[in-house]
Formats: C-alpha cells, sequence, structure tokens
C-alpha cells in the first residue's frame, strides 16, 4: 500500500493523547505503535520523516526508522510494551545523520483510549553544531576563557587550521599558537586533538 493512502488512515496524536496539541509542536518524531508495528497515531514531524523515507510505515505497519528494519523494530516494540524503557541509536542513510529513538509504554493518562501493547516512540536527530557551540560555551565559563581563545577554539573545532585561523582572524600565526597555548593549560587537555575531540562528543570535560 502506498503511504499517501496509508497516511490518510492515521490519525493525529491529537485525538489520542490529552496533551495531544502539545506533543504535535515538538521537533522530534512521535509514533503511537501498538507492539505488532501497527502505527495508530503520529504527529506532524513523524509524517514529515514518513514523506521523506528517513520512517517508513507500509500497509499501516512501521517498517523502518533509519537503519533498523521491521524485524530489530518489532523486537524493541515487544520489549517495550513489557515494560522496558529502550535508547536506541539510529542512522539515517539519505543525510548520513545519526540520532536517538526512545520506546517506552504511554503513561496512563497520556492518552484518551488505552489501547493494549502501545508503544509511544520518539526519535529525535543529533544537532552537532549546536552541541559543540554549546559545550564550548560551559568550557568557556568552567575554565575562564577569554573571548579570543573562545573565538580560536571554534574555528579549529569546525575544522580549521591553525594558519586559516589566523587568516580568518587577521592575527599572527603566533599569535593563534599563544591562544592553543592557552587553551590547553586552561582546560589541562593532554593535547590539542584531544580538546577538539571533546568538543565534539558526550565525554566528560577534559581533566
Amino acid at each position: 500500500m502506498a503511504w499517501d493512502i496509508a497516511h490518510e488512515k492515521l490519525p493525529p496524536l491529537n485525538t489520542q493523547f490529552s496533551h495531544g496539541l502539545i506533543v504535535d509542536l515538538l521537533p522530534q518524531a512521535v509514533l503511537l505503535v501498538q507492539d505488532d508495528g501497527r502505527v495508530m497515531a503520529s504527529n506532524p514531524t513523524a509524517r514529515r520523516w514518513i514523506g521523506d523515507g528517513s520512517v517508513r510505515v507500509a500497509e499501516g505497519r512501521l517498517t523502518a526508522v533509519g537503519q533498523l528494519n521491521e524485524q530489530q523494530l518489532c523486537q524493541l516494540l515487544r520489549q517495550a510494551a513489557a515494560g522496558s524503557a529502550l535508547d536506541c541509536a539510529v542512522w539515517f542513510s539519505q543525510s548520513l545523520c545519526t540520532g536517538l529513538m526512545h520506546l517506552s509504554r504511554p503513561p496512563l493518562d497520556a492518552y484518551a483510549t488505552q489501547p493494549p501493547g502501545a508503544v509511544l516512540l520518539v526519535v529525535q536527530t543529533d544537532q552537532p553544531a549546536l552541541m559543540q557551540s554549546a559545550r564550548i560555551d560551559a568550557l568557556t565559563q568552567k575554565c575562564r576563557l577569554s573571548p579570543a581563545e573562545r573565538h580560536v577554539l571554534m574555528l579549529l573545532a569546525d575544522g580549521m587550521r591553525a594558519e586559516e585561523a589566523a587568516r580568518h582572524l587577521s592575527l599572527q600565526l603566533s599569535t593563534v599558537r599563544s591562544h592553543v597555548r592557552n587553551l590547553l593549560g586552561k582546560t589541562h587537555a593532554p593535547s590539542l586533538m584531544q580538546l577538539l575531540r571533546w568538543t565534539g562528543s558526550a565525554a566528560t570535560l577534559p581533566h
């Protein structure tokens, strides 16, 4: 069955959830799914992802989320329906972006009806640029980096070499290297590479 036909049969979440209008505003894809893969409801973000192929539905059943196929999803759905809250990393081949999928039983007062075996499935994509900026801001405050040191770190974390950062900032290369030495000293990072890896990861502060 083509998606445009199946899509018409899926009610929006605001007909299922007592707080459905709020759910509809979320940037995450949210679906209410039976443990056998049958999709009962979806929010606008989920419907957009279905439209672009990031999430796949065939004949009303969930068949793929990113790299996860129907068999893998059914196994996860059964575990979640049995009461296990699950988190699973996902990636999408079209854009090569990554994300997190969370599956759990909905709260008892979250939806208007109480379908047996219902699972709330939420998928969000990573926002590496926002995360990197936030981590550098946290590092700036914690280690008292100067505005110039923060700017140099931002450029290097974005992939610039020291020479390119110097040209971009109209500084001498020696000045940029001095900022790098200060960054390593203030953060106690063992190397610039380790510091830059930290800005793009979820690891603890490199002390």
